[in-house]
């Protein structure tokens, strides 16, 4: 398991999502039973977490935990690619 779903994971436990829930398919609505509210509260922690914004625009396209790891990983070969 690479760096960035590590911290992901740890993002989402700490949130209060049931480990055994979490996988890259796992659906913010309809696994994890979380609503719009809670994924915009989620999004914030994510942002603390890896020290990036997160436009809302990305959050309203993060339907699973997949889409969050695709937008991280990008964002972190960005950051990491230009210093």
């Amino acid at each position: 398991m690479e760096n960035v779903e590590k911290r992901l994971r740890k993002v989402l436990i700490d949130y209060g999502i049931d480990q055994s829930k979490i996988s890259e398919n796992s659906d913010y609505y309809f696994d994890l039973n979380l609503d719009m509210l809670d994924l915009m509260s989620l999004a914030q922690n994510i942002k603390k977490e890896f020290l990036l914004s997160i436009p809302d625009s990305e959050i309203l396209r993060m339907e699973r935990i997949s889409d969050t790891l695709y937008f991280l990983r990008k964002r972190s070969h960005v950051m990491f690619s230009h210093n």
